[in-house]
């Protein structure tokens, strides 16, 4: 089956990336299950362009910087999906703030949402996947450019914006490879880095352009259903290998370690 023609899942769906690949699922999916922080009156236009194919599309608000938020929503959308889900896309994500900021929930903001919040999300959703389903995490090159240093994981010393940023991508490798040694085998889970792509995101941490945000989108959809037997990373459409250290197994299982400590409290109960 084609994941893209069942239901989906989109994070992060009421601007960029995440706005454009909900357009484009909204074509062919039967069900789609968009995320945003925002309220619902405040991203109508959004949603009405969403909506312009024939999926039923339905709208949950979630606020990732409140990790009993993310686990609320879950419950949501696994509700709201009406069924097993054929796919997830963990799109959502923030650029690195010019000075450290902590969430309410004690971790510093950016991992929290453009990571921990992944992790609790999906964790929550594993029981609703459909046999044959797709996660695609989207990660960005920038990990390259990281290092996980788990005792100064949240950056309490030598905080800067591109690397708080670089390592939430960095970690989310890494969790997607831990990941798929949990999943059963007809369920896959891939990081994908979508392009350089022309975002506020983007321009909020570099000075540079990049590609068209419909060219980012079309990389996330091709992620669903391009052949991977689970954990690849995907620099735009091809297989590619990681850093070296997001093929690290000893940190990608001590990092597992310390989210599931982070995440127990707003775990379901297993």
């Amino acid at each position: 089956m084609d994941v893209r023609a069942g239901t989906v899942v989109v994070t992060g769906a009421t601007s960029g990336i995440g706005l454009e690949t909900a357009r484009i699922l909204a074509r062919t999916a039967r069900r789609l299950v968009v995320q945003g922080p925002e309220a619902p009156e405040a991203v109508a236009g959004a949603l009405a362009r969403i909506g312009d194919g024939p999926a039923e599309v339905v709208y949950v608000r979630c606020d990732y910087a409140r990790l009993q938020d993310v686990s609320d929503a879950a419950a949501t959308i696994a509700h709201e999906a009406g069924g097993p889900i054929d796919g997830l896309v963990n799109n959502a994500g923030v650029p690195g703030a010019e000075v450290r900021r902590v969430t309410d929930d004690g971790h510093e903001r950016t991992l929290q949402i453009d990571y921990l919040a992944m992790a609790l999300l999906t964790e929550w959703l594993l029981g609703s996947l459909a046999d044959g389903a797709r996660i695609v995490n989207l990660a960005s090159a920038t990990h390259e450019m990281a290092s996980l240093d788990l005792p100064n994981l949240e950056l309490e010393r030598g905080y800067d914006p591109v690397r708080a940023y670089a390592r939430s991508k960095l970690a989310i490798i890494l969790f997607t490879r831990s990941l798929q040694r949990r999943l059963p085998r007809e369920i896959t889970a891939v990081s994908l880095q979508p392009g350089v792509i022309s975002t506020d995101l983007l321009h909020a941490m570099f000075a540079s352009r990049g590609a068209s945000v419909e060219s980012g989108a079309e990389n996330v959809v091709a992620a669903l259903s391009a052949d991977a037997s689970g954990g690849e990373y995907f620099d735009e459409r091809r297989v590619a290998a990681p850093s070296a250290e997001a093929r690290d197994d000893a940190l990608a299982a001590a990092l597992a370690e310390w989210t599931a400590a982070a995440l127990t409290p707003y775990l379901p109960a297993r």
